[in-house]
């Protein structure tokens, strides 16, 4: 083995936010310069950088490479043990690759938003809030809601008042503010109040408590009887009284005269309409009654009627389908296909596509409905990407829809899978059209 490699072993502890660096020790025993590339394998990566990132070393010397860790403060960095590798990688003998290994402790952190809404609420009796809480560190949290009354004015509950969120997660929580004394007529009165948010770490060794975070509110108390209600009731009564009057001594006889003279004219119409329809009724039964002799007898020319030819009707039965597509290959930049034919008198209707790049794979992905694609991405641009057609595809029958990749740089792994292939899967759902029958009904012939 030509080629050397070492982490520095010292206790890596960092918490998200912070930066910690290690030495990594590359020496060249072979009898050539060797030009070495690195690479980080791991979780990790995304948050490291190595310096530089490629050297040359002289045959028999060895030098350092700086490993530079860089964890944001965020809720997507897990706490923990988290193992890594530093792959190296020689240019003139390649299959003199080494990885050595390492440790990285991450902490764990809290960092806890509130909010509630509506800042003032407005009611007779129940004011309704609500408070949502954002956990935005990387460890479970308790968070306990309480109402506070400095006046003791309302009575406030929360629903439910202990709640754990999940990191990266928002939960809400129902505050009532129950006014103690009913307001029966007046001005509308305010009270403020206060709601406290204090979160705990659900970790062992538990982390340090947050400061409680203070949400200021107020509940507006309506009057149960508003104000000018007596009067507008006296003028709604008064006005009713003017209405029944106009309607007896102006209105109902205008009314009565007018319907009257109305009616007449559309009745008379209609008695003209149905002693018509009368008629017309009768010189159908006839003409009917004539036709069913006429037959009867043979036809009018004497001859046989023959009735038309009964032919299989054409029916068509969906069933819901779901198709599964998959390519394996390694980084030749050559296209990998796995196809899905439709069978014979049926129509495939594509509604619902998933693509799931598993591995983190570099290449291009192209779905094809009869040879056309449909789809063109980049493997490198998602993980998981779902489609809903508004308008669905429709792959006719006897043909095919269509997986290809071309892989250029396989991802990591996923457990189980072979190293160096790209990996690329489809989900499918949609709807089969059967078509069964199709026979066409004879035409009616009457002989001469």
């Amino acid at each position: 083995m030509t080629t050397y490699a070492v982490l520095e072993q010292t206790p890596l502890e960092i918490l998200p936010g912070n930066e910690l660096t290690c030495a990594l020790t590359v020496r060249n025993n072979s009898d050539v310069v060797e030009a070495y590339r690195f690479e980080v394998v791991g979780e990790v990566a995304q948050w490291t950088v190595l310096d530089p990132p490629e050297l040359s070393v002289y045959p028999g010397t060895e030098q350092n490479v700086t490993v530079r860790f860089q964890p944001p403060r965020s809720f997507r960095v897990r706490p923990g043990e988290i193992p890594f590798a530093v792959r190296v990688l020689p240019a003139e003998r390649p299959g003199d690759s080494v990885a050595p290994e390492g440790f990285i402790t991450v902490g764990g952190f809290t960092e806890t938003s509130a909010e509630i809404t509506p800042r003032t609420s407005s009611a007779r009796r129940n004011g309704k809030h609500e408070v949502a809480v954002d956990n935005r560190g990387n460890v479970p949290i308790l968070a306990t809601i309480t109402g506070i009354d400095p006046d003791d004015q309302l009575k406030l509950r929360s629903r439910p008042e202990r709640i754990t969120i999940q990191p990266g997660s928002t939960e809400f929580v129902k505050v009532i503010a129950r006014h103690r004394r009913r307001l029966w007529q007046g001005e509308p009165v305010t009270h403020p109040f206060q709601v406290e948010v204090a979160a705990s770490a659900l970790t062992e060794p538990p982390l340090p408590a947050e400061p409680p975070i203070m949400l200021d509110a107020g509940a507006v108390q309506t009057a149960l009887i508003p104000r000018g209600a007596r009067m507008l009731a006296f003028g709604l009564l008064a006005l009713a009284v003017l209405a029944a009057g106009a309607w007896f001594l102006l209105l109902r006889p205008a009314v009565k005269s007018a319907a009257e003279e109305a009616v007449a004219q559309p009745l008379k119409e209609v008695a003209a309409k149905a002693d018509s329809a009368g008629k017309k009724a009768d010189d159908a039964k006839t003409k009917a009654d004539t036709t069913e002799q006429v037959v009867a007898n043979g036809g009018a020319n004497g001859g046989a009627v023959k009735k038309p030819g009964d032919g299989e009707a054409v029916t068509t039965r969906l069933a819901p389908t779901t198709i599964n597509l998959q390519t394996t290959q390694a980084a030749s930049n050559t296209a990998r296909t796995d196809s899905h034919t439709v069978g014979k008198r049926t129509t495939l209707v594509l509604t619902d596509l998933v693509l799931q790049n598993p591995q983190g794979d570099e290449g291009r992905v192209d779905v094809l409905v009869n040879g056309r694609a449909i789809l063109t991405l980049s493997l490198a641009n998602f993980r998981d990407l779902d489609y809903h057609f508004v308008t669905p595809f429709e792959v006719p029958a006897e043909k095919n829809l269509t997986l290809r990749t071309v892989c250029q740089k396989p991802g990591t792994p996923i457990v189980g899978a072979t190293a160096g292939q790209c990996r690329t899967l489809m989900f499918a759902t949609g709807t089969n059209k059967v078509r069964s029958g199709g026979g066409t009904a004879a035409a009616a012939t009457t002989p001469n």
